[in-house]
């Protein structure tokens, strides 16, 4: 199964490289807001598609059970108006899922950036570091069971930086995920762990990034993608230790789909 559920090609926001001044960030505060912004809006429109949609398939219900001379033609319209408007919805939802996607891409850059400016005020106070490979492996793997995720993180884009070809990157890639994962900041952890599932697809690795892709989708509230994932983990892995949590969560899923405190619309 390919990464379709997706469905979309992500619009990356560009982030100034170098100095990021007060303004800069007044501008990628609002650039967020507008995004919210739209997203609300499409959600509202997507809501008012279903409603229409709703009140004609009550119509041709109540149709079905009369008796008329021109029921055929009568049907025949209706079917022809109830095609159209689940036309309209699915392309309002195509689009409603566009935006969620930028704007969780877009969180996440926002997320990366402001971690390094932090980085960046920090480095006298940072400890060196380590130049040998095995070294730096251990205490990036250390600092993120200490719990001390900004330092895990930099000591394991050192790595990824510094050895790019190692058998470990998609380990160093995961820790990257769960980093953000443990601190519940699941836009950037669902880009990091999909680095897994794109670039290294025979990594042992994918299993666990798959599950936790779904679950910071779910998280989120993007039931659809959570799906998307849970069902490639399910499909793919049967037997793997998370496959029976993503069955439930699946589940859970299908059940309140329509309650928006689960699932988005």
């Amino acid at each position: 199964m390919s990464l379709a559920p997706l469905r979309v090609s992500l619009l990356l926001v560009p982030l100034i490289a170098g100095c990021f001044s007060q303004s800069d960030g007044e501008a990628l505060r609002r650039d967020l807001e507008a995004l919210k912004k739209e997203l609300a809006k499409n959600a509202a429109r997507t809501e008012e598609e279903r409603v229409k949609l709703q009140k004609v398939m009550e119509q041709a219900t109540g149709l079905l059970t009369r008796n008329s001379a021109d029921l055929g033609v009568q049907v025949e319209r209706m079917q022809a108006k109830v095609d159209k408007l689940a036309g309209e919805l699915e392309t309002r939802q195509r689009k409603l899922d566009e935006v969620a996607q930028k704007l969780a891409e877009f969180q996440a850059k926002v997320d990366v950036k402001l971690e390094g400016l932090s980085s960046d005020r920090k480095q006298n106070t940072n400890p060196p570091t380590p130049t040998d490979k095995e070294e730096l492996f251990r205490q990036a793997q250390q600092k993120l069971l200490a719990g001390d995720h900004q330092e895990a993180r930099r000591l394991a884009r050192h790595f990824l930086e510094r050895y790019s070809t190692d058998s470990r990157v998609d380990r160093i890639q995961l820790l990257l995920g769960d980093s953000y994962y443990a601190e519940q900041k699941f836009a950037p952890a669902i880009v990091e762990y999909r680095k897994i599932v794109e670039q290294h697809k025979k990594s042992a690795s994918v299993p666990d990034a798959l599950a936790k892709i779904g679950m910071s989708f779910y998280q989120l509230k993007f039931c659809r993608d959570a799906e998307s994932f849970f069902g490639q983990l399910t499909k793919e892995y049967p037997r793997h230790g998370q496959a029976a949590q993503a069955k439930k969560v699946l589940a859970l899923i299908k059940r309140y789909r329509k309650n928006r405190e689960v699932c988005r619309p």
